[in-house]
């Protein structure tokens, strides 16, 4: 196990290098990295966010603030958390719930403007609820049909 002390977050930066395949199992859930910065590196309204274990890349992630984030909540300063993943060498350590874990005072400092953040998790996606649920992240009750199924809406207040 790490501990969450020792896992971080920092803005992407093309310096880094953030690669790595998914099992099936969870890419009908997520995109991959690579793929996701590819689309939205040059956009201004989605922070790719590394997750760092000991140093290194362990995970990544993507905070919104496109209209996309209206779908899911009515509150005009959320984030939404969209594209999360971790590193398959990394799963299984407690590097989600540490990473979820630093949500909170990493939108403090670098996007002070926001005080909540929202996602979508697949109904059929039980670790990831687990997962958000252990980290602090409530059920809304909200419900969304998407391409790959119903999505259970999630928010975490930051104060």
């Amino acid at each position: 196990m790490i501990h969450i002390k020792d896992v971080s977050l920092h803005a992407y930066t093309s310096k880094v290098s953030v690669k790595y395949d998914l099992p099936s199992d969870q890419l009908q859930f997520t995109g991959l990295p690579q793929d996701i910065i590819k689309r939205d590196a040059e956009n201004p309204l989605k922070h790719l966010i590394i997750i760092f274990a000991r140093n290194e890349v362990a995970g990544f992630f993507e905070l919104d603030e496109s209209d996309d984030r209206k779908i899911y909540t009515d509150n005009p300063k959320a984030l939404l958390l969209r594209a999360y993943s971790v590193n398959p060498k990394f799963q299984g350590r407690g590097i989600a719930t540490g990473s979820i874990y630093a949500l909170p005072e990493f939108i403090k400092k670098e996007y002070p403007a926001f005080n909540e953040v929202v996602l979508g998790v697949n109904a059929q996606n039980r670790a990831a609820q687990h997962v958000y649920e252990k980290a602090g992240f409530e059920d809304t009750g909200r419900r969304l049909m998407r391409s790959k199924g119903e999505q259970i809406v999630m928010c975490m207040r930051i104060e």
